[in-house]
């Protein structure tokens, strides 16, 4: 207006616009001249003026190592706030990212399954040599008539031999053939405590006690070190009773290598399974299996190459030796130290799985599990945890008590034959070696990517309590090789084989971390009391038909409870028990909703055929909709 002035403020300061009236103002303290001087403006206005501009001479004096530490400063304040915004990931993610299976994640595959699975295997099976069933003779009559044989006949049946002793029969009237080549003749233990006894009174209840103690341990110490822990333990039990001389000294040191032997199987298969995203751990398991059935190759190995049973011993004893380079090798799980508040140690092990895959490490957040540690007693105690661990426990039972059943009973599947016993046992002990590889890579890994967890499992005790069926059949394939023979060796060990793996990868996915080590030992020690069940039959000479029966009335029972326990297919591990039974929900809504398609799609085939029995299916089902 005619009475009103506009004045426009200088670039510095930001374009702000004052007015003053026409009437000059007063001059007085803080009063200033604008431009020529001529004019007098709005002191509040010229006084911010004057501060930006000192502002910034001052910002153009300061050293240049001050500016740029501000403008880093200001930088990672706003990458945080980024980071901060975007949604965090969990480690399952991240492994996939992280190139899922690539180099890095094969070579801690190798070490795994060199210092585990072959390991565990040779530690397991070198029992069936070490403490085989040792050859005998009558050297009088009183033996030949007691046992119904000839003077000089070579018998391996320990059971007529100890019913003999029992009755009247001395020491003199026999002897061993082997030369005290076996613990069972080096102790002269034939009676009371014969092979099946000593590989399992004293070895199984140590697997226990190592499934509880070692369990334990992965949660409160971590992997690593109860893994190096349980590996050294093994060595020296191995190698004093080596040189044991007392039997008592030789029962306590077989408990100790059991409980070592489950503790070792059970950390470096959760370890495992805590380096590979879920997509690959199908794969990683089943090279695991592999390196399993190269560690019973390398037990034929050893007891080819030495005679006498103390010299195995040591020889497994001092291999141990060779696979410590797993510890160092192999970093600590990255689930157990989130799990224990380790988060940048866990950040680093994943940026070292990242850059040693050549792979761009997330910038998102890890998300951090919420754990009660009191979780690792209070989940057994779960109903609906307790029910699935029974149905575990019982899977385990039967795959235990069936795969040693078969390496106990080698000698037993003759096809026919008239091969010597030590030749008839490694023919077949090749044999149940060899199915383990197909095993191992097509009915445990491939079955399992293909169909999950519990449809593959099901199919492979499914086929397995086929072929328990017909192995009574007695009729000849081949020469040397008959139906039983074929059915046990190569259908029956192949699919429990795979059943063992699978529900190995089933048993450490379903737990939670807090929980993971311990649940896997339990089920060991379930494992372990099959074990005892199977030579229960063996020592008590029970009939193949019975044992087959049995195996296949667990078989269906295994079967029947397996379709009552959740897939864990799409699971990431779980770190708590929310964890899980948010997950079993979310497995719920699917079979829901999976339902629910297949009612929409015979709803819809019922009312579109013209067949009576289709037409007199849709009455029903639509008198069962108007009911309800």
């Amino acid at each position: 207006t005619p009475s009103e002035r506009s004045f426009t403020a200088s670039p510095q300061s930001k374009g702000v616009t004052i007015s003053s009236p026409v009437e000059p103002l007063p001059r007085g303290k803080g009063a200033k001249e604008d431009l020529i001087g001529t004019e007098m403006t709005d002191f509040d206005a010229l006084e911010s003026m004057e501060r930006d501009l000192n502002g910034q001479q001052q910002q153009q004096q300061q050293p240049e190592e001050v500016r740029s530490m501000k403008t880093s400063a200001s930088n990672t304040l706003k990458k945080t706030a980024t980071i901060q915004d975007k949604q965090s990931l969990k480690i399952d993610e991240i492994l996939r990212q992280s190139g899922g299976f690539a180099r890095y994640q094969i070579f801690l595959v190798i070490c795994l399954g060199l210092g585990g699975a072959l390991y565990a295997s040779v530690q397991n099976l070198s029992m069936t040599f070490v403490e085989s069933s040792a050859p005998w003779r009558c050297t009088t009559d009183k033996c030949a008539n007691m046992t119904a044989s000839l003077i000089g006949e070579v018998h391996w049946d320990l059971v007529t031999l100890c019913k003999a002793v029992k009755k009247s029969m001395e020491r003199g009237d026999w002897e061993w053939v082997d030369g005290n080549h076996t613990a069972i003749s080096d102790y002269n233990t034939a009676c009371g405590t014969t092979t099946i006894l000593t590989n399992v009174l004293y070895f199984c209840p140590g697997v226990m006690i190592g499934g509880i103690m070692f369990g334990m341990m992965g949660w409160t110490t971590g992997r690593k070190t109860p893994f190096l822990s349980a590996l050294l333990t093994s060595m020296v039990a191995s190698v004093i009773s080596a040189a044991s001389r007392e039997y008592i000294l030789f029962i306590l040191l077989r408990i100790l290598l059991g409980a070592s032997i489950a503790g070792y199987e059970l950390l470096y298969f959760c370890w495992i399974v805590e380096l590979v995203s879920k997509k690959w751990r199908p794969l990683a398991v089943g090279i695991q299996g592999v390196f399993w059935a190269l560690g019973l190759l390398l037990v034929l190995y050893i007891n080819m190459k030495w005679d006498y049973w103390r010299y195995k011993m040591v020889y497994v004893g001092i291999v141990s030796l060779v696979f410590i380079f797993v510890y160092a090798a192999v970093p600590e799980s990255p689930y157990w130290l989130l799990a224990k508040g380790q988060d940048d140690v866990a950040t680093m092990v994943l940026k070292r799985i990242a850059i040693l895959n050549n792979r761009t490490f997330p910038e998102n957040p890890i998300s951090i599990p919420s754990i009660k540690t009191r979780e690792r007693v209070v989940a057994f105690l779960q109903p609906r945890y307790k029910r699935v661990g029974l149905f575990f426990g019982l899977n385990w039972f039967l795959v235990g008590m069936v795969y040693y059943h078969i390496f106990l009973t080698l000698d037993l599947y003759t096809g026919g034959g008239t091969d010597d016993v030590e030749k008839l046992k490694d023919t077949n002990y090749v044999v149940a070696v060899g199915v383990e590889l197909p095993a191992s890579l097509l009915a445990a890994a491939l079955l399992t990517s293909l169909f999950g967890r519990k449809i593959a499992f099901i199919i492979n005790l499914a086929i397995f309590a086929v072929c328990m069926a017909i192995s009574n059949i007695n009729y000849g394939v081949v020469e040397g090789w008959d139906v039983r023979r074929c059915a046990v060796l190569i259908g029956g060990k192949l699919t429990i084989s795979a059943a063992k793996i699978i529900l190995a990868l089933w048993t450490a996915e379903v737990a939670p971390t807090t929980i993971r080590t311990l649940f896997f030992g339990l089920c060991l020690g379930s494992s372990a009391t099959g074990v005892i069940t199977s030579s229960a039959l063996i020592f008590f000479a029970a009939s193949p038909l019975i044992c087959s029966i049995i195996m296949m009335v667990l078989a269906v029972l295994c079967i029947a409870g397996s379709t009552q326990v959740f897939d864990t297919s799409k699971w990431d591990l779980p770190d708590n028990l929310f964890d899980v039974y948010r997950n079993i929900n979310i497995n719920n809504a699917d079979a829901v909703t999976l339902i629910s398609r297949v009612r929409s799609k015979l709803r819809q085939f019922f009312r579109s055929s013209s067949c009576p029995l289709v037409i007199s299916g849709n009455c029903i089902l639509s008198s069962l909709e108007s009911k309800g």
